[in-house]
């Protein structure tokens, strides 16, 4: 072969090379064989639930709304896995969500106990079908289009974003049926009965998640209450559907593709940790973690539906009546018709009289209220920024707090931020605009660590090949220079 021929082979096998697994990966595996379940099947479930991506070692807090575990997202739902995680592993609940690679081992075993219980045979990947939709938590209909996901993405294979930049491959099976129409459009069938216009209705007992009706009638509602889950989609339909206490009214998916409701409007949800609060409120959780940036999809479905209370509802738009979680008083601590706290976001946290009373912290620090008000159409406080220019996530926007009075600025070139100690944050062709202004829409680019990020979150990172390849062909060309 000719040497010029041979060289650009060597470069093409490298350069399409299987990449080297990532300690996502070998978690994963390792946790597998140890239970003798199917280590693609595993992956494919992590993918799909994006327990792919937690952290390795996390902060737990009990009151969490939604407490989940492991790369499976173990959880309480219709079958509480977390509870039975625990129990065969041998540890706590709490060690298991504080350390993911411990939780992952667990769901390994609960799958293998559940694969047991319904005769799947670890070399036949269809057989393990009944066992994932047991695993996932959800009714029976929510069940099996659950399933029907995790087989689809294990028929088609792909990779996969994992945590700290890892990519994880699901190796393609294609001897694994298409699914079903009739589950595939199962959550479909359920939408005419929410309040939201396409909004997915989860069927939920009232019992210890909410009081039919209103004790002040059809007025009531005068407040909205933003929480964030702390767990996945799934994880967080199950828990809400069946763990009692935890309640809410509506959920919003974190790419905003999805909006889900458990309970009605005039119905009153288990949600703020205050009866006061409850009783003259609606509660939205946010598919997210706290210190996490939301993506600027869920803000734009998360406003919609907030617009879309706010008709049937008078909410005024202001942070006295649209608030986070962290605000809410504690009745344990002072009354709980007080107001909601109005210092420092971070005054607010590690104050004991707020949180409700079990001193929730979401939807976190980096929840964008200026933004997020001021796109409604309403209004921030000084508390929800700072002294500095701060941008917001997507680039668009900065705030600040001069005199008592916030600051917006449009950033109509993005918005860059500062290294540490070099002062406030740069907001490129800014334009000033006045608080509650409408912010104009700019297609923002921001070149990162993995790549390009445009406004809506897109990434346009160079696959992994591509990049060795262009490596490998560089120093080709160097030596032959020599």
């Amino acid at each position: 072969m000719h040497a010029r021929s041979l060289r650009l082979l060597t470069l093409f096998m490298v350069a399409c090379a299987p990449p080297v697994e990532g300690p996502v990966a070998r978690s994963v595996g390792a946790a597998a064989r140890a239970a003798a379940v199917p280590g693609d099947l595993m992956l494919a479930i992590g993918v799909v639930e994006g327990g792919v991506r937690l952290p390795a070692q996390r902060v737990v807090d009990g009151d969490d709304h939604v407490p989940v575990a492991g790369v499976l997202e173990l959880r309480r739902g219709r079958l509480d896995t977390l509870a039975l995680g625990a129990r065969l592993a041998g540890v706590a609940e709490d060690a298991l969500r504080a350390d993911t690679d411990l939780g992952t081992r667990a769901g390994a075993l609960v799958l293998a106990q559940l694969g047991r219980e319904r005769g799947a045979d670890a070399a036949r990947l269809g057989s393990w079908r009944a066992a994932v939709a047991t695993l996932s938590g959800l009714r029976d209909d929510d069940a099996a289009a659950y399933a029907d996901q995790v087989f689809a993405l294990l028929r088609a294979g792909g990779s996969f974003a994992a945590r700290d930049g890892e990519r994880i491959i699901v190796p393609a099976h294609p001897e694994l049926p298409a699914p079903a129409a009739a589950t595939a459009a199962a959550p479909a069938r359920k939408r005419d009965a929410a309040e939201y216009p396409g909004a997915i209705w989860f069927d939920t007992s009232c019992t210890g998640k909410c009081t039919p009706g209103r004790p002040d009638g059809e007025a009531a509602v005068d407040t909205i209450v933003i929480h964030d889950t702390e767990g996945g989609w799934n994880a967080s339909v199950a828990t809400l559907q069946f763990d009692p206490g935890k309640s809410v009214h509506y959920i919003v998916d974190a790419d905003g593709a999805r909006v889900g409701q458990f309970i009605h409007e005039g119905d009153t949800g288990y949600h703020a940790g205050n009866w006061v609060y409850n009783m003259h409120s609606i509660g939205i959780e946010h598919v997210g973690f706290v210190g996490t940036p939301y993506d600027p999809r869920l803000y734009a479905a998360s406003r919609a539906l907030v617009e879309s209370i706010r008709r049937r509802w008078d909410v005024p738009l202001d942070r006295t009546h649209i608030i986070g979680h962290y605000q809410v008083p504690n009745g344990h601590m002072i009354a709980e018709e007080s107001p909601p706290c109005t210092d420092a976001l971070a005054a607010c946290e590690t104050d004991p009289r707020y949180g409700g009373v079990s001193r929730h912290t979401d939807p976190g620090v980096t929840w964008q209220w200026c933004q997020y008000m001021n796109t409604l159409g309403g209004s921030c406080a000084c508390n929800d920024t700072d002294s500095t220019w701060t941008c917001a996530t997507d680039g668009t926007e900065a705030a600040r707090c001069v005199n008592g009075q916030v600051e917006l600025l449009a950033c109509t070139q993005g918005c860059e931020a500062a290294a540490t100690g070099g002062g406030d944050d740069d907001c490129r062709g800014a334009t000033a605009v006045p608080d509650a202004a409408p912010v104009p829409d700019a297609a923002i680019v921001e070149h990162t660590d993995e790549g390009c990020v445009d406004a809506a979150g897109r990434r346009g990172a160079r696959p992994a090949a591509w990049a060795a390849f262009a490596a490998l062909a560089l120093l080709a060309v160097r030596k032959r220079r020599r």
